[in-house]
């Protein structure tokens, strides 16, 4: 797709639509690097370490209940990890995003008398940055059903990652799911999430193992005995083992 402007942004933490509330997000992908310079060379030689992931937000102080001071505050510190996803271009079906399975390390309030009190939050992946895409648009679902599919053009080899968010639930669960085909007619199960049952769930799931075949095509599929689901799902195939 093309470019686009920040406005379309989306962001989502622990189940709950943080767009609203936020005008920045930072996202920083790295990757350590160990030297192997040896006797008798000219230049440093260096090979690839462990990857690494933060993300910083920015946007305005709200202390109603469920907004963003209560979200981020709670995950300060938190010894469970914050699940969260971004997608810079908007989280339309098949648009590009990022997800992180974080810990809150920094929380920031700006009040000055010239400007709208401030919030910001850094955050420290444990799982670096994550590639995603969208399967299932932030939307409202009130019966069981499927969406379209998202081809790759080719099938991977390095397995893949999904992620959740439930923003508004009504009814007694859904199953959510990721699945893959290879002709884009005969669907097979890749990743099931954690069954729903209240608002505000969250999930980031990754298939069986790193060598799990992703085949070319895949969908989100939800069954489940609700009036109405509002949520988002983003997949991501691993691009290294």
């Amino acid at each position: 797709m093309a470019t686009s402007h920040g406005k379309s942004a989306t962001i989502f933490a622990n189940g709950f639509n943080l767009s609203t509330f936020l005008n920045s997000v930072t996202v920083t992908g790295t990757a350590d690097s160990a030297e192997t310079s040896t006797f008798g060379t000219t230049s440093k030689s260096y090979i690839p370490g462990l990857l690494d992931g933060t993300m910083s937000l920015a946007g305005f102080y709200d202390g109603a209940t469920n907004a963003d001071i209560d979200i981020l505050n709670n995950a300060l510190g938190n010894a469970t990890a914050s699940i969260v996803t971004h997608f810079p271009q908007g989280d339309t079906f098949g648009n590009d995003g990022w997800g992180f399975s974080a810990f809150d390390t920094s929380l920031a309030i700006d009040t000055n008398l010239g400007g709208a009190a401030a919030i910001g939050s850094d955050l420290q992946s444990s799982v670096g940055a994550e590639l995603l895409y969208s399967l299932h648009a932030l939307g409202a679902e009130t019966a069981a059903s499927n969406s379209i599919s998202v081809d790759n053009a080719a099938s991977s080899a390095l397995g893949g990652v999904g992620y959740l968010h439930v923003t508004a639930f009504s009814g007694t669960n859904i199953v959510i799911k990721v699945q893959h085909s290879t002709d884009d007619s005969a669907w097979v199960d890749l990743i099931t999430f954690t069954t729903v049952t209240a608002v505000n769930a969250k999930e980031r799931v990754r298939t069986a193992a790193l060598t799990t075949t992703v085949n070319r095509y895949t969908r989100t599929i939800w069954t489940g005995t609700f009036t109405s689901v509002t949520f988002v799902v983003g997949f991501g195939r691993n691009p290294r083992a």
